[in-house]
């Protein structure tokens, strides 16, 4: 006499875990992270005013044209991150070989310079990202090697003006929403590109 069979139940499948979820927007179209409505006009309007800041404060120089992309980048940049917490590389490396094209051919005897500031920036978010896991991201550090090699000796300004402007924002979430939004998460993205901005023009 053989012993009845039991059914067996089809393994159900696991939900993807949370972790997954910026790998699925890293991989959203860019176009989809783009500001739309009254937000890209005001980047579009921003971006134009600093194209043209730039030309009145550094003439028509090397600088100049490193501002005119570098500028407009930030201020993108800070509205995705801003909208969806990230740093697109479909933005950052683009634009990281514009500066750093213009850079090596404007001023050939500074590039060195500008890209070791670039290299000890980002290396110190991506050592920071990866000892300290949820801090920042990678979008951080790949943004940190755009401003070290855009504004060279202006890097450590920018960067101070980047994480007073995060410590100011945090105190006033705790301040206005009380201990319990301690965990909530900034992005960093927006004081970078708000440093870099300052330092460009003010450093």
């Amino acid at each position: 006499m053989t012993a009845p069979a039991v059914p067996m139940s089809e393994p159900t499948a696991h939900p993807e875990p949370a972790s997954e979820a910026p790998a699925k927007v890293e991989r959203t179209p860019l176009r989809e992270l783009l500001p739309t409505g009254t937000a890209r006009v005001v980047v579009a309007t921003g971006a134009a005013a600093l194209i043209v800041g730039s030309f009145i404060k550094y003439g028509f120089s090397g600088n100049a044209f490193v501002g005119a992309v570098f500028c407009p980048t930030l201020l993108l940049l800070a509205a995705v991150d801003l909208r969806h917490k990230l740093l697109p590389n479909a933005i950052v490396l683009p634009a990281s070989v514009a500066v750093g094209l213009i850079v090596a051919v404007s001023a050939p005897s500074d590039f060195l310079a500008h890209f070791l500031a670039g290299l000890a920036l980002g290396g110190f978010f991506f050592a920071f990202a990866a000892i300290f896991p949820g801090s920042i991201g990678m979008g951080d550090a790949k943004l940190g090697f755009l401003l070290g090699l855009a504004l060279g000796a202006k890097t450590l300004g920018a960067t101070l003006i980047a994480f007073a402007g995060l410590l100011v924002a945090a105190l006033y979430v705790l301040a206005t929403r009380g201990v319990s939004a301690r965990k909530d998460s900034l992005p960093f993205g927006p004081f970078l590109a708000l440093g870099g901005i300052l330092a460009f023009f003010l450093g």
